[in-house]
């Protein structure tokens, strides 16, 4: 429940904060006041083309959410996560550091540790009112928890994904009722969690509404507040199950609906049936190719179309409020689109898992209407831990000495000859044969390869089962300004750079692995 100031069950807690800074730090909160709101918008597995402002853009895809967002402030054609998966690449977004120096390479490894501090834990520290929002998923460690990382409120879940329409206790109930004593395998249904465990059940309730009203209302609230307000809004759009959508935007994007009557309680597809088949099985069809939905790229546009949809909400409410140039808004995706949910990565070779440009290029825009560039393209070289420090740039929060990450404050205001990144390299675990390095135009990669069951569209977007799609292995360097889709492999033309940049990047794997073995 929201009144003219935040929730609640954090405004006495949030006065006391206050006041006891009004006592002890006034310097801080007198700075606090001033400061603007800060919302960070984070997209899960977006397609590379897949914003409608774009050139490259298909024609099924419509943005205008998005769009208005980039035409506020710049957009940054070559940004980077610092891992083709979600885990590790939201724990260096937070923390603005390579997550590989405490091990977080790939799923189940590394966590967030306590040492690390992270952009609401400097902002707090600021008078900021915090809040997460959606999904958390930085591999575990002691301080993976919202609430144990610098935010003062928390609604979503932690895990790497979760239904988007099933959201109840009746839910859970029924299908762990229908699974007969089999277990649930890896499905996530039913409630959400408020806080650090208070379950909140929706009867019928959609995740990208759900998370976008919750943002709106913080948005709301800070209009009457002296207290500015940081908005971590991850969305579980678009990462499967895509396959379970909405009906709203089923029909919205020409699919006809699946089975919605709770009282049939049938469990038709796109609806896993615990008595029929275990889910890991089910899941391999349905969110893994092994099975290829007709509707599949469909599905995925509703939730695009959802998530747009939010973000133009929080942009109304921002004007509405008068916030609007008060407010500085980040939006990216946690890594590239994965072909599992018909996402399109055009004109970007790979996908989600991969270090092709297609797992590790990501979209990025920065807006803060009336103090920073409007409507602009930068191409340096940037990387998602950027926003952190540019973020405390902005607000005027000393910069930690640590961090790997660089404000991009002055590319912001348009300096275009400003200090980028001389090159930023990925790595899939701590001795792994698989890694990549970026400096300039070149792109080194060393692979294993990989093969990948596919699709392909037809005019009526329509998916069936096309060729497999084949990554090559082997060490390969690209030039990215003058072959953006990796076809060709220079290695053999130009030794001299392979040598530079295998050396690079064993001293970047040397720096962060020392830093591992000495915590």
């Amino acid at each position: 429940m929201m009144t003219n100031a935040f929730p609640i069950r954090y405004r006495v807690i949030s006065f006391a904060l206050n006041a006891l800074l009004l006592c002890v730090c006034s310097v801080n909160y007198a700075f606090a006041s001033e400061s603007p709101n800060i919302i960070v918008i984070v997209a899960d597995d977006l397609g590379y083309a897949d914003m409608s402002f774009l050139s490259h853009s298909p024609e099924d895809v419509q943005t205008p959410g998005i769009d208005r967002l980039a035409a506020m402030g710049t957009y940054f054609t070559d940004a980077y996560a610092t891992s083709p998966i979600c885990s590790p690449s939201r724990t260096g977004l937070i923390t603005g550091r390579y997550q590989q120096r405490w091990g977080n390479y790939w799923y189940g490894q590394g966590g967030l540790p306590d040492a690390e501090r992270t952009t609401p834990q400097f902002l707090k520290e600021r008078g900021y009112y915090t809040i997460k929002i959606g999904k958390t998923h930085l591999n575990g460690g002691p301080a993976q928890h919202p609430l144990d990382h610098g935010f003062d409120e928390f609604l979503g879940f932690i895990s790497h994904t979760w239904d988007y329409v099933r959201l109840s206790q009746d839910d859970l109930d029924a299908y762990k009722a229908r699974a007969e004593g089999k277990g649930l395998g890896m499905l996530y249904v039913g409630p959400l969690t408020r806080g650090r465990d208070e379950n909140v059940s929706y009867q019928d309730g959609f995740t990208t509404e759900i998370f976008t009203d919750e943002a709106v209302m913080t948005i709301e609230a800070g209009k009457e507040s002296s207290q500015p307000f940081f908005i971590e809004l991850e969305y579980n759009a678009v990462h499967m199950p895509t396959y379970v959508t909405h009906p709203d935007y089923a029909l919205r994007v020409g699919l006809e609906p699946d089975v919605w009557d709770r009282e049939a309680k049938e469990w038709e597809f796109p609806f896993w049936d615990p008595a029929k088949s275990p889910w890991g099985e089910w899941h391999k069809n349905w969110g893994h190719l092994e099975e290829v939905d007709p509707q599949g790229r469909k599905r995925y546009l509703s939730h695009l179309m959802a998530m747009d949809d939010g973000i133009s909400k929080i942009l109304d409410t921002l004007d509405a409020t008068g916030q609007t140039e008060n407010t500085i808004i980040v939006f990216l995706s946690d890594n590239g689109g994965t072909i599992n949910t018909y996402s399109n990565n055009n004109p970007l070779r790979g996908y989600k898992y991969m270090f092709g440009e297609g797992g590790i290029r990501v979209p990025l825009i920065v807006a803060w209407p009336g103090q920073l560039l409007e409507g602009d393209t930068c191409e340096n070289l940037v990387s998602a831990m950027d926003v952190c420090p540019t973020l405390l740039d902005l607000t005027g929060i000393p910069r930690p000495e640590n961090l790997d990450g660089e404000s991009l404050t002055p590319l912001l205001r348009g300096q275009d000859d400003a200090i980028e990144h001389d090159h930023i390299c990925w790595a899939q675990r701590k001795n792994s044969d698989t890694w990549a390095i970026r400096k300039g135009p070149w792109k080194l990669i060393s692979s294993e390869g990989w093969t990948h069951l596919n699709y392909a569209l037809d005019e009526n977007n329509v998916a069936s089962r096309a060729q497999d799609y084949e990554y090559p292995a082997g060490l390969l360097l690209f030039n990215l300004e003058q072959d953006i889709g990796e076809t060709t492999n220079l290695a053999d033309e130009h030794p001299d750079v392979v040598r530079e940049m295998c050396l690079l990047f064993e001293e970047w794997r040397a720096n962060v692995t020392y830093e591992q073995e000495n915590r």
